[in-house]
C-alpha cells in the first residue's frame, strides 16, 4: 500500500493499515484505536485504487452515525481530501475516487445489491459465533470488485467480547488459515486517551473482563463457574430482615411449581441478599413475601412476567402491582452474558454480599452453577432450582449496577 500520504498512527494501527493479507484483524482493548485503524485503512486502500468502492460495517445504524461517520469525516479532513456525504443513504464519496458504503449488520439479509473491493467489519465479536459466521458469509458475498492488488480484503477491528468461545478467536487463532493475520492492541498503548480512562475501566469490570477490555486478551468466559468470583466466607453478611424495616427490595423469578424470590438490602454501594423463599406460583410467592416483611417493597422481577397470565387474566407483574409493590423492571430481560458480568463485577469488588444462613439455595447456586457442553449456562427443568436463584440475582444486579462500556472520541482511537 502506498505511503505517499503521511498519517500519524499508533504502532498497531500502522501494522493494520499497511497489512497486505486478505483478512487482517486488529483485536484490542476499548479505546485502543481500532476504529480509526479501520477508517484510515479503507481511505488508504481507495487512494491506491481510485476506481474501487469500499464498505465499513458496524453492529447498528446508531454506531455508524455516532462513530464511523464522524470518524471518516475527521480523517478525510485530516488528509485534506474532498468528499461528499449522503446521510440518507449513508454513502461517502471521495472526490475522483469511489464510494464508502456505511452499513449495519444487525440484519445481515440487507447486505445486498452492490459489490465492493475492500471491507472493514467493526466489533463483530459482539455477536455470538453463529450470528457472526452468518454476517461474515454475507459480507464475503459482496466483496468481488476487481482491485489493483489483484485480490479483495476483509479487515476486522474488534474487542474480543466473546473470548475463547467467539468467532474471532476461532477464525484468527484456533483455526487460523492463510491470510488471517492477527494484530494485538492494548488500551494502554493509546496515548491520545483522556486521563483516568483506564482507571474507569478497572473500576467498572472484574479482573477477567478488565484483561479483555484493556489488553484485548482472549479470555475464558465459560469455563468452570458462572459466578466464579463468589466465595461463601468472603461474601457472607449477617444482615437480615428486621421488623422495623421501612423499605426492602426483592428479586423474583417466575416458574410454575417454584417461584423463587430473595430479599435484598442496599448499604452504600453494596447489595446484600438477606432472606430467600419459594412459592408454588406467583400469588403464593406474593403472600409469603408480604408475610416475611411488612415494609414497603420494590420488586425486581423477571421481565417475562408481563407476558403470561399467572392468575386468570392477570399477569405476574400485574399481581405484584395489585399487591402494592413498586416494580422496577426493563421491557426485556438483559442478555445472560451481560448480567453474569454484572454479578461477577460486584462480587470481585465485594459489593455483592449474601447472608449464607438465610439464603442457602442462593449460596449453593452461586457456588455451583456452571455451563453445559455447548457453553450455555446450566438450566434445569425442575423448579425450584439453582438456576432460578442465579437468574433472579442476575436481574437485580444488572438492573441496579449494569456493566457499561466507557466511550471514547474518535481522534486517535
Amino acid at each position: 500500500m502506498s505511503e505517499l500520504v503521511k498519517v500519524k498512527l499508533l504502532s498497531h494501527q500502522y501494522d493494520f493499515c499497511y497489512n497486505d493479507d486478505t483478512n487482517p484483524a486488529i483485536v484490542g482493548g476499548l479505546g485502543s484505536g481500532k476504529t480509526r485503524a479501520g477508517t484510515i485503512r479503507l481511505i488508504l486502500l481507495m487512494l491506491d485504487d481510485p476506481a474501487i468502492d469500499t464498505m465499513y460495517l458496524m453492529p447498528t445504524f446508531d454506531l455508524l452515525r455516532l462513530r464511523a461517520l464522524g470518524g471518516f469525516e475527521e480523517d478525510l479532513q485530516y488528509l485534506g481530501l474532498k468528499y461528499t456525504i449522503n446521510k440518507s443513504t449513508m454513502v461517502i464519496n471521495i472526490k475522483d475516487h469511489g464510494n464508502i458504503y456505511l452499513r449495519s449488520y444487525d440484519n445481515p439479509e440487507r447486505i445486498i445489491a452492490f459489490e465492493v473491493g475492500h471491507v472493514i467489519v467493526d466489533e463483530i465479536d459482539t455477536l455470538n459465533k453463529e450470528k457472526a459466521s452468518l454476517v461474515w458469509r454475507k459480507i464475503s458475498e459482496r466483496v468481488r470488485q476487481e482491485t489493483v492488488k489483484g485480490y479483495n480484503t476483509i479487515g476486522c477491528v474488534t474487542t474480543p467480547d466473546q473470548g475463547l468461545s467467539g468467532f474471532v478467536y476461532d477464525r484468527w487463532v484456533k483455526n487460523k488459515s492463510k491470510g488471517y493475520e492477527l494484530i494485538k492492541a492494548s488500551t494502554y498503548d493509546n496515548t491520545f486517551l483522556p486521563d483516568g480512562y483506564t482507571d474507569q475501566i478497572l473500576a467498572n469490570y472484574d479482573p477477567i473482563l478488565a484483561d479483555l477490555y484493556l489488553r484485548g486478551e482472549f479470555v475464558s468466559l465459560t469455563q468452570n463457574k458462572q459466578f466464579w468470583a463468589f466465595n461463601r466466607d468472603r461474601h457472607h453478611s449477617d444482615l437480615t430482615l428486621l421488623p422495623d424495616d421501612t423499605l426492602v427490595s426483592y428479586a423474583i423469578d417466575f416458574n410454575v411449581g417454584g417461584t423463587c424470590f430473595v430479599f435484598f438490602k442496599r448499604d452504600g454501594d453494596k447489595l446484600i441478599a438477606v432472606k430467600e423463599g419459594v412459592g408454588q406460583n406467583t400469588p403464593d410467592a406474593i403472600t409469603k413475601i408480604d408475610a416475611m416483611s411488612k415494609a414497603k417493597k420494590v420488586s425486581f422481577p423477571d421481565a417475562s412476567g408481563g407476558n403470561e397470565s399467572a392468575n386468570a387474566d392477570v399477569t405476574s407483574l400485574g399481581l405484584i402491582a395489585l399487591a402494592g409493590h413498586r416494580i422496577n423492571a426493563p421491557k426485556a430481560n438483559p442478555s445472560v452474558k451481560a448480567s453474569i458480568n454484572a454479578v461477577n463485577n460486584l462480587l470481585s469488588k465485594d459489593r455483592l454480599l449474601v447472608n449464607t444462613l438465610q439464603c442457602p439455595m442462593l449460596t449453593e447456586a452461586l457456588e455451583s452453577l456452571g455451563y453445559d457442553d455447548k457453553n450455555k449456562p446450566e438450566k434445569s427443568n425442575d423448579h425450584p432450582s439453582g438456576d432460578d436463584f442465579g437468574d433472579l440475582t442476575r436481574y437485580i444486579c444488572n438492573r441496579l449496577y449494569p456493566v457499561r462500556r466507557p466511550t471514547t472520541l474518535h481522534k486517535g482511537t
